[in-house]
């Protein structure tokens, strides 16, 4: 738990949960593999399957898109594991400001905001297969900036308040991680006409 500020926090990926992921997503990957080259194959060389390519020409189009956007499917959560896997951050807050600085496989990409930007503390508690955890997290208006602070298995109230009251911000609910804050425009509200006065003007044009 955080203590006394300036803090610095340096985080990576669970890789127990990361592995639990791989263990799963990896087997499903080589059987999705072998079946589509079993089919290639058979296309390429089964005389009623090459027949039927002939006669059809489209139909294998449809079977190489169906292929490739069924690798692209798989290969999507692998990349985002891996990356995950890669990730290296390091908070840096002091009295006014919150600094990130984030590194992976090929590159490295920092921010920062002041510390008087963010809403407030979230008590978040996170479902894994690797079990349940709690999480307090420093809230940003804008998700993608919302920091991890901590992760335990059950701080106490008091922690939470203590938390939050060395970073200047209070307790918010964590439904506010989940709040999208659309740029709608700001209206002025305008007073409505009298009734009576516009069928009076309409009467007189």
């Amino acid at each position: 738990m955080p203590t006394d500020l300036p803090l610095r926090l340096v985080q990576a990926c669970s890789h127990r949960a990361a592995t639990v992921f791989l263990v799963v997503l990896i087997p499903a990957v080589m059987a999705f593999a072998t079946a589509s080259l079993l089919l290639i194959l058979a296309a390429a060389f089964a005389p009623a399957m090459r027949a039927a390519v002939q006669q059809h020409p489209a139909l294998a189009l449809e079977i190489l898109a169906a292929i490739a956007f069924s690798t692209y499917l798989m290969w999507l959560p692998m990349r985002r594991l891996l990356a995950r896997l890669a990730i290296r951050r390091t908070v840096e807050i002091d009295a006014t400001s919150v600094r990130v600085v984030e590194s992976g496989h090929f590159r490295s990409w920092a921010w920062s905001a002041p510390l008087g930007s963010f809403t407030g503390v979230a008590h978040h508690v996170r479902a894994s297969l690797s079990g349940t955890r709690h999480e307090l997290i420093l809230v940003h208006p804008i998700r993608e900036k919302s920091v991890l602070l901590s992760v335990a298995d059950r701080p106490p109230q008091s922690e939470v308040d203590r938390v939050a009251a060395l970073l200047g911000h209070k307790e918010i609910p964590p439904s506010a991680l989940y709040r999208f804050r659309a740029p709608w425009p700001r209206v002025s509200p305008a007073k409505l006409p009298n009734a009576a006065q516009t069928l009076t003007d309409v009467a007189h044009a």
